[in-house]
């Protein structure tokens, strides 16, 4: 009998050694294409404040609708008129995630980011027209201002797709002249376009696009300031029957997304979001001076009265105008002078 013990082995078998390579090839395999599987699925919440007849709400399904037929991995839920996060609260719920996507209109995120108050300069030019507008927005100067300002929020923009057009005042009652605003209660558009409303010495009423027709029909505000596609589609004829035919601001909307949201995605599904969102694009600028055209004879078919301001009244406005621009500059130093004089450019003044 052998003193000690040998540590040697035995060999193994080569069919058992090529059937447990086998199985845990299979195993790995199996597991591989189960977690590629579920991380390529996707769904983005995607919010608005606008009702779906509506043709900034027909542009955010366009976009949602061409996300998913160039991605077969990415499924969009739209969430129109509010339903999950309020307009003036969109920048906020996109950072947190509530919502993945949202297309926000420039003026209602000027509080927390606001250099983005070029887009809410009030009573601009009519040379500052939406074509104008889009190739300002589009400019890499201006775009790396809003990169920036977004950016500390956790919060991407991946586009401009719609615009405000002409935001009108829509009042409850006439008004005489520019003076008769004084005292006047109106729900703003946001930005320094309320500005331009307080400084014609009319105050201020935040409110969020759905409560704008009971505060008019209950008297809460004596008038509102809103787009044209909003008081077409939203009935506001019937409680503010007064229009003031003038433009008070001009504005894009940004489609943000959440950052975090973004980079979870693929290289695939996000070279998808970035045509869906180009191809948008193309077609709210090739659709929506028709629908302009269109919107503006409702007004003046649904309006009982409709208000051209006076040579008098655009003198008194142009002069109540220049604090307002000139402060913006002052409050944002060189980024503020820069942002200034790109705008002038784009909207053809000196």
């Amino acid at each position: 009998m052998p003193l000690f013990r040998t540590n040697a082995r035995r060999p193994r078998r080569p069919r058992l050694r090529a059937r447990l390579a086998a199985g845990v090839a299979a195993a790995t395999l199996a597991l591989m294409s189960a977690g590629a599987a579920g991380a390529a699925e996707v769904t983005l919440r995607f919010g608005h404040y606008f009702a779906t007849e509506d043709f900034r709400g027909r542009t955010a399904q366009y976009l949602a609708d061409r996300v998913q037929a160039l991605s077969k991995t990415i499924k969009v839920e739209v969430f129109p008129a509010e339903s999950l996060v309020k307009g003036r609260e969109g920048l906020q719920a996109t950072a947190q995630g509530t919502v993945d996507m949202y297309s926000i209109y420039a003026g209602y995120i000027t509080g927390q980011a606001k250099l983005l108050n070029i887009f809410t300069l009030p009573f601009p030019p009519k040379s500052y027209d939406d074509a104008a507008q889009a190739k300002f927005a589009a400019d890499p100067e201006v775009r790396e201002v809003i990169d920036r300002s977004l950016g500390r929020f956790g919060v991407r923009m991946l586009g401009v797709i719609n615009s405000s057009g002409d935001v009108g005042m829509f009042m409850r009652d006439p008004i005489e002249s520019v003076a008769d605003m004084n005292g006047r209660k109106i729900r703003g558009a946001g930005g320094l376009s309320d500005e331009a409303l307080r400084a014609m010495g009319a105050s201020i009423v935040f409110m969020s696009a759905a409560e704008q027709f009971l505060a008019l029909q209950t008297g809460t505000v004596d008038g509102i300031a809103t787009t044209w596609s909003s008081y077409v589609n939203n009935n506001l004829a019937s409680v503010a029957p007064v229009h003031v035919d003038a433009n008070l601001v001009r504005s894009p909307y940004l489609l943000i997304m959440n950052g975090r949201k973004w980079q979870a995605l693929d290289a695939e599904q996000q070279k998808a979001v970035e045509q869906a969102v180009a191809e948008t694009i193309t077609w709210s600028t090739e659709n929506f001076k028709a629908e302009q055209d269109k919107l503006y004879a409702e007004i003046k078919k649904q309006a009982k009265v409709s208000q051209d301001l006076t040579a008098e009244d655009r003198a008194r406005i142009d002069e109540l105008m220049k604090p307002i621009y000139q402060g913006y500059v002052d409050a944002h130093g060189e980024d503020g002078a820069k942002l200034m004089e790109l705008w002038k450019r784009y909207a053809g003044v000196s």
